[in-house]
């Protein structure tokens, strides 16, 4: 057997001191399916890893960032890159840096651990951003993390969280069976999740069961007026079918028709952006030129740019909402010919 070299033997050393073998015992419980496989014939490594998420935890970023740096070069395996990349998304959550974060857990979660934690944070910005199928994936991913392993109480909440908010995905995606799956396991490993109560109003009232609503409305007091106010909102919305996530909404034919005359008369200053590549300068004023066309949208659309052989493509974005598609189709039915020779329009989630 090969004898460890002097440094081998004083990081072995060091590695079994009281407080840094306390630490990394600590980030082990937080974090163990990631940090557990990683750097495993390499205790400097994790001596200086134990060290940056120490700092992280202190938020001594510049110093953690410091160590993170010095540890590229210690990767080795897929799993010494997981723990790395995630230790950086760490970072950059605490930073207060969202789109880092997303970056660092988005790259991790490439390598294919099983650690539930990253996939999670990164559903749950999706989430937020109406990003609903890589949302779906991530929640899906973390859900897998839990198959063939004894599961604590702690366990069972956040599956049962992370099927409530899986479901939310669905729905969004009007998969309403799916949905109701994906509560019913929530329900399974976590009778009280908190919040679900406002996913399975959104299903009772598609289902025209207002009782049930009411009492999901009950059991959301306790997350304040505010979150009460806001699923009574939908609610209502859709059992007047009038919320455009569900149902479509009228149009006014004028209304129409001006969008298109505006257009023509911003396509060359719009162009003039795009070709600088001054994209939301040129596209702004056709999203804000949206909601004035259709103002059920109540907040400016999100608009956006591809290129194709043609030439620019205008990506109109419906949040897979029932009646935001339903208005587009009707506004790219009646675009002049003219127009369409010179651009084209998609509706895209």
């Amino acid at each position: 057997m090969k004898k460890g070299s002097f440094a081998d033997k004083m990081a072995k050393k060091a590695f079994e001191k009281e407080d840094v073998k306390r630490s990394w015992e600590t980030h082990i419980k937080a974090f163990g399916p990631i940090l557990e496989p990683a750097f495993e014939n390499n205790l400097q490594a994790r001596i200086h890893l134990t060290a940056a998420l120490n700092m992280i935890s202190n938020r001594n970023l510049a110093g953690a960032l410091m160590k993170l740096k010095a540890l590229q070069k210690s990767v080795v395996t897929e799993a010494d890159k997981a723990a790395l990349l995630f230790c950086f998304g760490l970072y950059a959550e605490m930073a207060g840096s969202q789109e880092q974060m997303l970056a660092y857990y988005s790259m991790a979660n490439q390598c294919g651990h099983k650690f539930y934690l990253p996939y999670l944070k990164v559903a749950k910005f999706y989430l937020n951003g109406r990003m609903c199928r890589e949302a779906e994936e991530n929640f899906r991913k973390a859900i897998d993390c839990f198959e063939a392993k004894p599961l604590s109480d702690g366990d069972k909440l956040i599956l049962g969280s992370a099927y409530a908010n899986l479901a939310s995905c669905l729905t969004t995606q009007h998969r309403y069976d799916e949905a109701k799956t994906a509560l019913e396991n929530s329900r399974t490993f976590c009778p009280d999740a908190s919040g679900r109560a406002a996913v399975e109003a959104v299903l009772f009232a598609l289902d025209g069961d207002e009782a049930r609503v009411t009492a999901c409305l009950e059991a959301l007091k306790p997350k304040g007026e505010q979150v009460v106010a806001a699923v009574k909102k939908t609610i209502d919305g859709i059992l007047s079918r009038t919320d455009p996530m569900f149902f479509e909404v009228p149009v006014e034919s004028n209304r129409l028709t001006d969008f298109w005359e505006w257009f023509a008369g911003y396509e060359a200053e719009m162009k003039k952006f795009l070709d600088k590549e001054k994209y939301d300068d040129g596209l702004t004023p056709v999203a804000k030129q949206l909601l004035t066309t259709f103002p059920f949208l109540e907040e400016i659309p999100n608009v956006g740019l591809g290129k194709n052989a043609k030439g620019y493509v205008v990506e109109l974005k419906d949040y897979y909402a029932v009646g935001i598609a339903a208005a587009y189709e009707k506004l790219i039915e009646v675009c002049p010919e003219d127009i369409l020779t010179r651009w084209q329009f998609v509706i895209a989630h």
